[in-house]
């Protein structure tokens, strides 16, 4: 497993966002075109386990808050 370097730029900037996918992009690849089909999976999991976890933690919010207000 290769892990990549830690950026040169400050965080939430523009070119660091800028490098982090332009990692990502480096695998595109012609020879293996399931590379880039991978990073679209990859990202559409990574979209839905954020969904997941945000509407579970609103959903134990509002069950704090009625217990709140009962």
């Amino acid at each position: 497993m290769t892990v990549a370097p830690s950026t040169r730029y400050e965080y939430g900037t523009v070119e660091f966002y800028e490098e982090l996918f332009s990692d990502i992009l480096a695998d595109v690849d012609s020879d293996n075109p399931q590379y880039a089909d991978s990073i679209v999976a990859g990202f559409m999991k990574a979209m839905d386990s954020w969904f997941n976890y945000h509407d579970h933690q609103a959903t134990a919010y509002d069950e704090l808050r009625q217990r709140i207000l009962s």
